[in-house]
């Protein structure tokens, strides 16, 4: 392909260097949810027995949850390496990522498997050694989104991990191509063309309806690697866009409408009427919220409007960018809790009372911003000081 096919107009490279503060707020907001998702499904709320009923439509929805972080994480990673698409280094870039996440992962999947070991020991459960070290490697080799079956759910989180890292492998590729789309149509005939796997994927599981094999639908990272794309190419439809002429009060205003109507249309989504049977289930899940994300996300990119002002609030900021940490370690946190409660406080209802959940929430993302920002980054930049000092050797 010839260079000049990669080339970004200077009109473009205004638009491709912009860091979206609201979009922070997003995938704050996504991963708080999901995080309250998988914790009632662990028994948590129970004290509230299912009320309010438009709260708990909302966490077992879940209203956002994963497919929002796959679209984010293509129109983020887009948006910053678009304009060096050329020069990208995809090995640089994933030995970054895995500096980033992987330890994360090891510890969390080892806890998992520890705690697995620990609630059979003693008693009458038999604990499946070759099967705990299949699963273990399935999980720690990033295999486990390709095949979960068969394996033990060592840390349910960790298959976004895995089809994460497939996402990040085709980047480079999916970089270089996406910007050699000059026009907002064909823009969106390829973003058509990559909204079809999603629903012949949920069609065929539909059709099979088969409950034990649902991880694997739901995961499956090649599958997964087209809502990423969908991010990428909104990225590349956001950066072709005309400035708006009209006056910013009018746009803010129209952006807030638009967010309310989305919220209503998602909450809706999440209705019995919609989700009348399991394939209409799966299709409201993993298909209806697609394009309602991606409106949203382009909406919350202009920065206009009340909603956009309050996602881009520093706090909420600087919580959001942490939200990878808090979506890893959730599940292996609350476990060892809620063992120690039983175990050792003979105290078996942690997980019910919704204050004892706040409470997690607050630990949770406090332990990941106080990581992030008092050790991780501080890391990054000793490591940069260094080699700052190396190279004027």
């Amino acid at each position: 392909m010839p260079d000049t096919a990669v080339t970004v107009p200077a009109s473009e490279s205004t638009h491709q260097k912009r860091y979206f503060n609201a979009i922070d707020g997003l995938r704050l907001l996504a991963a708080v949810n999901v995080v309250w998702f998988h914790l009632e499904a662990m028994g948590g709320f129970n004290d509230l027995g299912g009320k309010p009923g438009w709260l708990f439509r909302i966490i077992k929805g879940p209203a956002f949850h994963a497919s929002l972080f796959f679209i984010l994480g293509g129109f983020i990673f887009a948006t910053k390496f678009a304009t060096k698409a050329a020069e990208f280094d995809s090995r640089a870039f994933l030995k970054k990522r895995l500096r980033e996440l992987y330890p994360l992962h090891l510890i969390t999947t080892l806890t998992m498997a520890a705690l697995y070991v620990i609630k059979r020991w003693g008693t009458d459960e038999v604990i499946n050694v070759p099967k705990l070290i299949f699963s273990s490697f399935m999980h720690l080799s990033f295999l486990w989104s390709f095949c979960p079956i068969g394996s033990l759910n060592l840390n349910t989180p960790s298959w976004a991990l895995s089809a994460m890292f497939l996402c990040y492998v085709l980047l480079g590729p999916l970089l270089k191509w996406s910007i050699t789309l000059q026009s907002r149509l064909a823009v969106m005939g390829w973003m058509a063309v990559f909204f079809i796997p999603l629903t012949v994927w949920g069609l065929l599981y539909g059709a099979i309806g088969q409950p034990n094999i649902y991880q694997l639908f739901h995961g499956f990272a090649p599958v997964r690697f087209f809502e990423f794309g969908l991010g990428a190419l909104l990225a590349r439809f956001f950066a072709l866009r005309n400035e708006h002429k009209r006056t910013p009060l009018f746009i803010a205003a129209r952006c807030d409408i638009v967010v309310l109507l989305l919220c209503g249309a998602v909450f809706f989504n999440l209705s019995s009427t919609v989700r009348s049977t399991k394939t209409a289930e799966w299709l409201s899940y993993h298909v209806l919220m697609i394009p309602l994300y991606l409106t949203a996300i382009y909406t919350m990119s202009i920065e206009r409007g009340l909603f956009a002002r309050i996602m881009a609030q520093n706090v909420v900021r600087k919580l959001g960018r942490t939200s990878f940490y808090p979506y890893l370690i959730h599940i292996p946190l609350m476990s060892v809790i809620t063992l120690f409660c039983e175990r050792m406080l003979n105290y078996k209802k942690f997980l019910h009372h919704p204050i004892n959940i706040i409470i997690f929430t607050i630990l949770l993302y406090g332990l990941s911003y106080i990581y992030v920002y008092a050790i991780r980054n501080k890391r990054r930049e000793k490591n940069v000081l260094i080699k700052s000092k190396s190279l004027n050797l």
